[in-house]
């Protein structure tokens, strides 16, 4: 059905118009399993410094994935509100919420997992580590059939 493709479409093209982020796929796997069945790896687009309307500025640490990647709690991640805990859509790995979080539920979401918050910025008390770094990462790798 040709309107529920363009619907989805729309929805990539107003994601990233509003955040600056285009994936290889809308759809992020929530298990390895589903993880290790992409026949197109997982990609990003990203434009840094993206102005953005009503960015939310957080004046807390972010709170950071325990595993072996540094990700940030974001709304991607599974949340289990009886165990407080929260599941890092990269690692899989299983986080305990911090005492503050305490009264996290359904209903009481704090900023970084409200589904319109897919970006924000963390307004933190210490002095800014410098000018921002930009790393561009080129994939030049080709079929053989394409050379």
């Amino acid at each position: 059905h040709h309107g529920a493709r363009y619907s989805i479409m729309a929805d990539v093209h107003e994601v990233e118009a509003s955040d600056g982020v285009r994936f290889s796929w809308n759809v992020w796997p929530s298990t390895r399993l589903e993880a290790t069945r992409m026949v197109v790896p997982l990609g990003c687009l990203y434009t840094p410094l993206k102005a953005i309307e009503n960015l939310p500025v957080l004046p807390y640490e972010p709170v950071v994935c325990k595993g072996p990647c540094p990700s940030v709690l974001n709304p991607y991640c599974r949340i289990d509100f009886r165990a407080k805990i929260w599941i890092c859509p990269f690692c899989f790995q299983r986080n305990h919420f911090p005492p503050h979080y305490a009264e996290i539920s359904e209903n009481s979401l704090p900023a970084e997992l409200i589904p319109n918050y897919t970006t924000i910025e963390y307004g933190l008390p210490r002095a800014a580590a410098g000018p921002p770094i930009f790393l561009w990462v080129v994939d030049t790798c080709m079929v053989e059939d394409e050379l």
